[in-house]
């Protein structure tokens, strides 16, 4: 390791069980669906959460759904909220990303697509070999990593290629960018700053675990999930480690950060942390009795969080206390989206729940044509649905309730 790598502000958990979330507040909403019993994590959890994942969608039981109404009706999206479906060629594991009208998508394949958000109708398509990360945009451009060990610049327009770097090292962790520059980080632990107009390396570190599967930037930090355990902070700048945060639990999610406090979910023992996004040390933690494997969300003082026994809870962003939690019987792979009062996530049956965000009572749901195991992408008042048999689903929101 080198010696800027050794500057760390060692943050392991306090033990015991101080500042440990309980699982009290508002029980899981009565009458939503349960069923399935997924891993809660252990020796198995690094095993590809896509692999695990599929098995054919199942409609919830309706005959003991509060989604069905006191006359009988069903609840759930009707078909003519559904805008479009734009067929891709490959599983759909990642987020589609929406800018100008337009839909970003990567799949498992080695396809990238753009699409028109409006109608699905298809702009282009690249297909580059081995397994494509989710896009990410700046200005005109896409960029995208893959399992051979490239990066990629696409023109956001025409999906004409501008540069290609190659890595040691896979690259399973979608790039980030921010003011004019790329970072993408490979599962062997090294990460590239790229110049994002030519490609051109700027910087290069080493993080100090491998398998590093999740990056984000915020305004000044790279922060960093591995498999192979923790989640890391660095500067943006220079690459110095600022701190790293339970270094022996598997992480799969990138920290998501709010007001200085950068909230951590872990695969092994199923907890859901916040830490300082300055020094990464822990403020509190919260059970949730089964693996994290996503990014917790936060927004307007509350973070939202699912795990792989098909639980969402709503913890208080201040202290962790559990404002409400949700069953939806199914494993959740992916992070809650909120947008408009609505938490919204999608399970490993292919069912797409939209939650109340006062109280996680179920509003509506919808069957995607497989499994989803995506974070759901809104934009304005469509969602879109990703799931792993290639579909793009374009549902309206509006008066979904």
């Amino acid at each position: 390791m080198s010696e800027d790598a050794s500057r760390f502000e060692w943050a392991r958990p306090r033990t015991g069980d101080e500042s440990v979330g309980s699982a009290t507040g508002r029980e899981a909403a009565q009458g939503t669906p349960r069923g399935a019993t997924p891993s809660a994590g252990g020796s198995d959890a690094r095993e590809s959460h896509a692999r695990r994942a599929r098995r054919r969608p199942t409609t919830p039981d309706a005959a003991h759904d509060r989604r069905q109404t006191d006359d009988g009706t069903d609840r759930r999206l009707s078909p003519d909220r559904v805008r479009f479906r734009f067929r891709a060629d490959g599983p759909a594991e990642t987020a589609p990303v929406v800018r100008d009208g337009t839909v970003y998508l990567g799949c498992a394949n080695g396809c990238t697509h753009a699409f028109d958000g409006a109608d699905g109708t298809k702009r282009w398509s690249v297909r580059v070999g081995g397994r494509v990360t989710g896009p990410a945009l700046s200005d005109d451009a896409v960029y995208t990593g893959t399992s051979r060990g490239t990066v990629l610049a696409l023109d956001a327009a025409t999906g004409d290629p501008r540069w290609q770097f190659t890595v040691d090292g896979d690259v399973q962790a979608s790039p980030a960018v921010a003011d004019g520059t790329v970072f993408v980080a490979a599962d062997d632990g090294r990460v590239a700053a790229l110049h994002a107009r030519g490609g051109s390396p700027l910087r290069t570190f080493r993080n100090a675990s491998r398998a590093l599967c999740a990056l984000t930037v915020d305004d000044e930090r790279l922060l960093l999930a591995s498999l192979d355990g923790g989640a890391y902070a660095h500067d943006r700048t220079d690459g110095r480690e600022r701190w790293r945060f339970v270094p022996d639990v598997a992480v799969r999610g990138a920290p998501a950060v709010g007001d200085e406090t950068a909230y951590v979910g872990t695969v092994d023992d199923g907890r859901v942390y916040a830490v300082s996004a300055v020094t990464g040390r822990e403020k509190w933690r919260a059970e949730t009795g089964a693996g994290v494997w996503a990014s917790p969300t936060v927004a307007d003082g509350t973070v939202f969080a699912a795990n792989g026994d098909g639980l969402v809870y709503a913890f208080d962003a201040d202290d962790g206390a559990v404002a409400w939690r949700t069953d939806l019987g199914a494993r959740i792979w992916a992070s809650p989206t909120v947008a408009d009062g609505t938490v919204v996530v999608g399970t490993d049956t292919g069912v797409v729940y939209g939650i109340d965000v006062a109280d996680g009572t179920v509003a509506w749901w919808y069957r995607a044509d497989d499994v989803v195991v995506a974070p759901v992408t809104v934009a304005g008042e469509t969602a879109y649905v990703a799931d792993c048999g290639g579909t793009v689903t374009a549902l309206s929101l509006a008066d979904a309730d």
